[in-house]
C-alpha cells in the first residue's frame, strides 16, 4: 500500500461515490489554487475536495457531503507531479485580458452608434480598424 501522504504537487486518483453507489473515478494534480485547471487535471487546494483529501493516505475512505456525493475513496497518491502550473496561471490572466479588452470595445462600438451631436456621429468602423483585437473572436 502506498504510504505517501497527500500535500500539494501530488497527483492524486479518487473515487467519488454518490447516494445511489454510483462511482467516478478522477485523478488530478493538486496545485496553488492560482495555478488551477481542472480541464487540464490540475485541481487548486483551496477546493473542498483537495481541503477533504489533504493529509491522507490511499486506501482511505471519507465522509464527503457535497451535491448527491457521499464519501471519497482515495485509490492512488504520487508525490511531486509534473505540472505546468505557471502556463495555466498565464493562460488565464490572458483569456481575461482577451475579455476585458473585448467588453471595452464593444463599449466603445455602441457609443459610437448612440452618439449623435450637432458636429456630426462618429463612425464605429474606424474603431474596429484602430482596435487591436482579432474581429469575432
Amino acid at each position: 500500500m502506498n504510504e505517501i501522504t497527500i500535500a500539494a504537487n501530488a497527483r492524486v486518483e479518487i473515487e467519488l461515490v454518490s447516494k445511489n453507489k454510483t462511482r467516478e473515478k478522477l485523478a488530478f494534480v493538486l496545485v496553488p489554487d492560482d495555478a488551477a485547471d481542472f480541464d487540464r487535471g490540475l485541481l487548486g487546494v483551496g477546493t473542498p475536495i483537495a481541503k477533504t483529501i489533504l493529509g491522507h493516505r490511499a486506501g482511505e475512505t471519507l465522509a464527503y457531503a457535497r451535491g448527491d456525493i457521499v464519501e471519497i475513496k482515495i485509490l492512488d497518491v504520487q508525490a511531486n507531479a509534473p505540472t505546468s502550473a505557471p502556463i495555466a496561471a498565464e493562460t488565464r490572466e490572458e483569456t481575461l485580458r482577451r475579455a476585458r479588452d473585448k467588453a471595452q470595445h464593444a463599449n466603445m462600438v455602441s457609443f459610437a452608434l448612440t452618439f449623435d451631436s450637432k458636429w456630426g456621429d462618429y463612425d464605429p468602423t474606424n474603431i474596429q480598424e484602430d482596435w487591436d483585437v482579432p474581429p469575432e473572436e
